[in-house]
């Protein structure tokens, strides 16, 4: 797998969160424990499971990606058959504890996390957001129903983004055999289990005009499931 060098990172600089507070949590004895695990299990999946990507063609430097929540788990699995071929993959993730692992887990993968705050913070943090994704050759990951949800109800964000920034819309809906569902989040998070199936079939939206995101509500049901 590709490693990450200090140039694949500087892009990304300002959107790394409290630094500091992060690496406080990450330094606790059960973090490094259940980080361990999480990685260990990850590279199992990664040795044992079947991946496919079907339209993979649709992909390329400098898109928006969209996914769902649910699917969080399975994208970053992906993301290590993406690095292998492309650079200056970016997710979106909440700087809270629970973003903590997921960016130790996309790490692994090849990808890189953008550390952005929940709730009335993320207004300032989107300025920054924008000014990253205005770079040409950055992919931008972003669950489209965000940290929290509601379940399968595409917000606005991604596609504000990829206005602003005129880039095309990309994303991944998944399908599954052999896999735990947590029924009691929000999300249905899904945790593939060894052996298991999974595939991602890539879509596209297009690029999205002023007219389009204005019209938001009316269309986003077009995104599969």
């Amino acid at each position: 797998m590709r490693r990450k060098t200090d140039k694949d990172t500087e892009e990304i600089r300002e959107l790394k969160g409290d630094r500091k507070m992060i690496q406080a949590r990450k330094s606790r004895i059960r973090f490094r424990i259940l980080d361990r695990i999480f990685l260990t299990y990850t590279k199992i999946l990664l040795k044992t499971c079947k991946f496919e990507i079907e339209n993979k063609g649709l992909f390329r430097n400098g898109i928006m990606f969209g996914f769902w929540h649910e699917d969080c788990y399975s994208m970053e699995l992906v993301l290590d058959e993406l690095s292998k071929s492309y650079q200056h993959i970016c997710a979106v993730v909440t700087a809270s504890t629970r973003g903590d692992y997921i960016e130790d887990t996309l790490r692994h993968n090849g990808g890189e996390a953008l550390r952005i705050p929940d709730g009335m913070e993320m207004k300032t943090a989107f300025k920054q957001i924008l000014e990253a994704v205005k770079k040409p050759e950055l992919t931008m990951a972003i669950a489209f129903d965000g940290p929290s949800g509601p379940y399968r109800d595409a917000k606005k964000l991604l596609f504000m983004l990829a206005n602003e920034s005129g880039k095309e819309v990309v994303y991944a809906h998944f399908t599954y055999k052999r896999v735990f569902r947590l029924k009691k989040r929000w999300d249905n998070y899904v945790i593939p289990l060894p052996f298991a199936r999974v595939t991602a079939q890539f879509e596209s939206l297009g690029y999205i005009d002023r007219a389009k995101l204005s019209s938001f509500e009316e269309w986003k049901g077009e995104i599969q499931f």
